[in-house]
């Protein structure tokens, strides 16, 4: 943290030192310079050029060093001893369940109870997180957020290693897991949407699968391409047809896909802003389910729409 602000004091010094010098020079030129007029123009535009230049520096310094705030710990750790990993986002520290909020990486196939098909590189999800546990003696601290156990009794938190390393942040931007705000818990978000721009950006694994095999339609899929099968997560892609309000819901209607908001939801949305949604393409990530001949997904806070994530997230007026 101190490196960041001293590397950032240090441009903006640059900044205000390059202003500076610029009028002496020019007022130098001036006095001794019968005909300065086009050396100072071009003094001026080359010293301003280069201003700016610096100030592009201080604020991509700011930038960084906010999101890597974002990044650290907010509250105190409890440091315990994981056990294993049960996928790329859940895991056993000492008997208990935690499941890694903030994040989904795809689903190992569960053959007892529920019976349902694994996904796409979930197995070397699973792997990633157990080989980043195994290297660092299984340690982690544990970070809790609003929310702490969820309807299966799993403990949610934020984890952290001795280094600083935040594994939420680790996993999606290795392209094991994607960015996914649940349970009203918000800390670090623009952290992971961040984290995940990095591997979108680069292909990194899920991101790899999705560009060079679209007709697994996972983790992102068209909205017009959308099948019955391709329910659970998923990232649906489309242009808004439609916006609408019901006494129970926003509705947010692509061509096939619709997306809800629940009432019970409503206080985490400003509705004016889902309006300005329609006519737009938008990515919508959320649980799908297919009701009666068209897929269905039901969001409870904005960060499931790309558009008012905080990488993207319009300015409050």
């Amino acid at each position: 943290m101190a490196k960041a602000f001293k590397t950032t004091n240090k441009l903006y010094g640059l900044v205000i030192a390059l202003s500076i010098k610029r009028n002496e020079l020019i007022d130098f030129y001036f006095f001794n310079l019968q005909d300065s007029t086009t050396l100072i123009m071009n003094l001026n535009l080359f010293l301003e050029t280069f201003s700016r230049a610096a100030l592009g520096l201080v604020l991509f310094s700011l930038s960084s060093f906010a999101q890597a705030n974002d990044c650290a710990a907010q509250n105190e750790l409890t440091w315990v001893k994981a056990t294993y990993a049960l996928s790329g986002d859940s895991l056993v520290i000492q008997d208990g369940k935690f499941k890694l909020i903030g994040i989904y990486a795809p689903q190992i196939p569960r053959t007892q109870k529920f019976n349902t098909p694994g996904q796409p590189l979930a197995k070397e999800a699973q792997l990633f997180l157990n080989k980043l546990l195994a290297n660092n003696d299984m340690e982690v601290g544990v970070e809790y957020d609003t929310t702490k156990i969820d309807k299966f009794n799993r403990q949610l938190a934020h984890l952290f290693l001795k280094d600083g390393t935040n594994v939420q942040q680790k996993m999606i931007e290795s392209g094991y897991a994607v960015a996914f705000t649940t349970e009203g818990n918000t800390l670090h978000q623009t952290c992971y949407f961040q984290a995940e721009k990095i591997a979108r950006d680069n292909q990194y694994q899920l991101w790899d699968l999705a560009a060079k095999n679209p007709n697994l339609h996972f983790p992102i899929v068209n909205s017009s391409d959308i099948r019955k099968q391709d329910d659970g997560f998923r990232i649906v892609r489309g242009k808004v047809e439609m916006v609408d309000k019901s006494s129970n819901n926003y509705i947010i209607n692509l061509d096939t896909t619709g997306i809800r908001v629940p009432k019970q939801n409503w206080e985490n949305f400003d509705y004016n802003q889902i309006k300005s949604l329609d006519g737009k393409e938008i990515e919508a990530r959320g649980i799908t389910y297919f009701y009666k001949g068209a897929m269905f997904m039901v969001i409870d806070h904005p960060n499931a729409i790309n558009l008012f994530n905080p990488l993207n997230r319009p300015t409050q007026n």
